[in-house]
């Protein structure tokens, strides 16, 4: 026997064999192609499962309405949408337009005190749905927690509003930074995708360089998987001038799956009626476009098949022909 082979059996008698490796195998598809691979490096990937995810941006810039989307995703796959709402802001009738289902087992919905109980709510309904072998193993568990800004730590949870200190506007910082690497272990144990939604604040303190700051502390920072930034501008029809919804941009400000700092636009359109949707083809067909993947022939035109047609006419063909479906098909 080498001297390897003894040292290996030396290691394995002291310590054991090594510990298995998890490696991100499933993902949440989000519904964008594009996003999918910003996020996870791959067209067909997207949230990835038994991670952290953290989703952070201005107000009203799309991150909930982005959530439920996906908590509808989750759904389609079999799978458990939790939601944590600490901002107590959900509206369930919103939720159920985008084609949620808020029947349990499928849909869990809580509106904890504290940051501690949300938390901990969360990581015990992952434990019951995974030992209860009635959702698939291969299935996801969501859990959307939102907001990191409205939680309030149980050390400031007894206290009257008059009686907090200077002491208190860190609280939720330590917490988090205790509470997160637990929850980062508890995600993996049940091979579920923790998305925090968080807001962004401005830094007075910061001369150079961004002012952006998110509450919470740090922790997230170095416990999230990945971490994806939102903004949104306004898009008007050209001939009415008339506000018809907001392109929402995704920056993917880190990534441990793929390389960091790419971006992609989806289409949050308005009918009539004011009823809001992500338009996930005419955005998808924006970005195939962008990157070459589809030929622009000439100003609104886009070439398919080797045929001119304006862009809201290649959307219904396409829509006609499969949907999203058909695109995947050039996405490699």
């Amino acid at each position: 026997m080498s001297g390897i082979d003894d040292l290996i059996n030396s290691l394995e008698k002291e310590i054991g064999k090594n510990d298995p490796v998890q490696s991100v195998k499933n993902f949440i598809d989000t519904g964008f192609p594009m996003l999918n691979k910003i996020i996870s490096g791959n067209y067909a990937g997207g949230l990835p499962y038994g991670r952290v995810v953290e989703l952070y941006g201005e107000s009203s810039s799309g991150k909930t309405a982005m959530a439920t989307q996906w908590m509808v995703q989750t759904q389609k796959l079999g799978g458990v949408a939790i939601f944590i709402d600490w901002e107590r802001s959900f509206d369930v009738n919103l939720a159920k337009g985008f084609g949620l289902n808020d029947e349990r087992p499928f849909w869990i919905y809580a509106k904890p005190k504290t940051w501690e109980q949300g938390n901990i709510l969360a990581a015990k309904a992952c434990a019951v749905i995974r030992s209860s072998n009635v959702i698939p193993a291969e299935a996801p568990i969501l859990v959307v927690f939102d907001s990191v800004a409205f939680a309030i730590p149980q050390s400031m949870s007894a206290k009257e509003i008059d009686e907090y200190t200077m002491n208190d506007t860190t609280a939720l910082a330590r917490v988090a930074s205790t509470t997160l690497k637990s929850m980062a272990q508890h995600a993996e144990t049940y091979n579920a995708t923790y998305l925090y939604l968080n807001q962004v604040r401005t830094d007075p303190t910061v001369i150079y360089g961004s002012k952006k700051k998110t509450p919470g502390g740090s922790a997230m920072e170095f416990c999230a998987t990945v971490r994806m930034e939102v903004s949104r501008k306004k898009i008007v029809e050209k001939s009415t001038k008339a506000f018809i919804g907001q392109t929402i941009t995704v920056k993917c400000t880190k990534s441990k799956l793929t390389k960091p700092f790419q971006e992609c636009a989806l289409d949050f359109v308005y009918d009539d009626a004011g009823v809001a949707r992500f338009d996930a083809l005419g955005s998808t067909l924006n970005s195939m476009v962008e990157e070459g993947i589809l030929k622009q022939a000439g100003a609104g035109w886009i070439e398919w098949n080797g045929q001119k047609y304006r862009k809201n006419d290649l959307i219904k063909k396409i829509e006609a022909e499969g949907g999203i479906e058909a695109l995947k098909k050039l996405l490699v």
